[in-house]
């Protein structure tokens, strides 16, 4: 008895957010030391990456006034790609239409909470096309997806096609997917099944859950389960204030089941910690959590802009472990991946026909896991120093985390992969994804 609560104490803490940049905490005295077991660290390359994550920031907001601007990474920007204010237009109509902030906030959780979680990684060759201009990547599944919910795809209601519906997605077709995300045999999406499988597992789980997502199970149902929480205060007529770790646990509590639960996922007594894994390093489990952490970013700022709720303890969140942010460090020099490791995923690359010049890794590999855990602990490593390069630190303008990473590291990344590899403009690793993982 006392082994079984002891292991359900260890679940609770790894699937808590406190526990992402605890448990890797360990990697930034390897990788200062190059003591990485599948990376050669350059550290006197650090200052390069200060400089050009600096320079990209400045390329966007290059007064102090502006910096003031950077939002906070999320969704929401996504949505309004190549300066095209799509979701921006449409809350517009809504409330011209007299819908009120409570319904828009709603609405809006339903859409990001679907297009965040099918978000994982989606190749080199897909892209979406809007009327002649095409989008790829996480861009791209933000358009796609925005389109898809504009057009009813996620609703049961063909009288209010403006919501996600589990009963919706539970029987999602793998047709009315292929048309969403204008899927041929030329423009092939990384991980379709996994991704169609996620999104009718969505559906089950908002099934499910009826006490977090309500009679008709919606995402955006949630706002009534938060704002019940007794530990949720109500601070004006229709303003509340918030723990994020309350948004966090309820995001966990109401979506972790859609996680898979197969041999190469990490288990604790039968349960499946959903994005954690085994690092080599240190012998021990290391939590990211990246879907759940992009989502709860996206969701700040529906969550306070439209549900008047002021969220609290979000510098708990870390930086995203994904293949923009870490590729930065690669690509830049910081970290090289070792000849041993280099030869094994080129190998992977070949064997699954993907670009063979890129070494390719599953999500369980030693490779991806330490890439990751280095991306969290030099994400924040770099925010202080990026803060004194722009001669901001201490003033109204310093950077916070999620700023560094919407205007410094994510666009960074884009940008020397761009430089560096123009016909794809892919990561410097390769991930061999199921649609679940980033």
């Amino acid at each position: 008895m006392a082994n079984s609560t002891r292991n359900q104490s260890d679940i609770e803490y790894l699937l808590s957010i406190k526990s992402v940049r605890e448990t890797n905490s360990f990697t930034l005295k390897a990788l200062l030391e190059n003591k990485l077991t599948n990376f050669d660290v350059d550290i006197s390359k650090l200052d390069n990456v200060v400089k050009y994550v600096s320079e990209t920031i400045t390329s966007s907001y290059p007064t102090k006034e502006s910096l003031l601007t950077i939002p906070v990474h999320g969704r929401y920007q996504h949505f309004e790609v190549g300066g095209n204010p799509r979701l921006t237009n449409l809350i517009s109509e809504w409330s011209k239409s007299g819908l009120t902030d409570y319904e828009i906030c709603k609405r809006t959780l339903d859409l990001f909470v679907v297009s965040v979680l099918i978000d994982a990684g989606a190749g080199n060759e897909w892209k979406f096309d809007e009327n002649g201009t095409t989008f790829n990547r996480s861009e791209g599944i933000a358009v796609a997806s925005f389109h898809m919910f504009v057009n009813g795809d996620f609703s049961n209601d063909e009288s209010s096609p403006y919501q996600v519906n589990g009963l919706k997605l539970a029987n999602y077709s793998p047709e009315l997917l292929e048309k969403g995300f204008q899927i041929t045999d030329n423009n092939k999406l990384y991980g379709f099944d996994g991704r169609l499988n996620l999104i009718r597992k969505i559906g089950n789980i908002l099934e499910s859950k009826k006490r977090i997502f309500g009679q008709d199970f919606r995402p955006g149902n949630m706002l009534d389960y938060l704002i019940a929480l007794p530990t949720c205060e109500k601070i004006s007529e229709i303003g509340y204030k918030l723990n994020l770790e309350d948004l966090w646990t309820t995001l966990m509590k109401g979506l972790h089941d859609i996680w898979p639960k197969d041999s190469t996922r990490t288990v604790v007594d039968g349960f499946s910690l959903g994005d954690a894994w085994k690092l080599k390093l240190n012998d021990s489990i290391v939590t990211f959590h990246k879907l759940t952490q992009w989502l709860t970013y996206s969701l700040l700022l529906p969550l306070r802009k439209f549900g008047h709720l002021e969220i609290y303890n979000t510098e708990l969140l870390t930086g995203l472990p994904e293949y923009r942010n870490g590729g930065v460090f690669v690509d830049l020099g910081l970290l090289t991946l070792k000849e041993e490791a280099v030869q094994r995923g080129l190998e992977l690359s070949k064997e699954s026909k993907t670009d063979q010049g890129i070494p390719s890794f599953t999500a369980i590999d030693d490779v991806i896991v330490e890439w990751r855990s280095s991306t969290i602990v030099l994400l924040d490593y770099i925010l202080p120093r990026v803060n004194d390069y722009l001669k901001i630190t201490g003033t109204e303008y310093q950077l916070i985390l999620p700023q560094l990473i919407e205007a410094g590291s994510w666009p960074s990344g884009r940008r020397i992969a761009a430089s560096l590899r123009p016909k794809t403009s892919g990561p410097p690793i390769n991930l061999i994804s199921d649609g679940t993982v980033f």
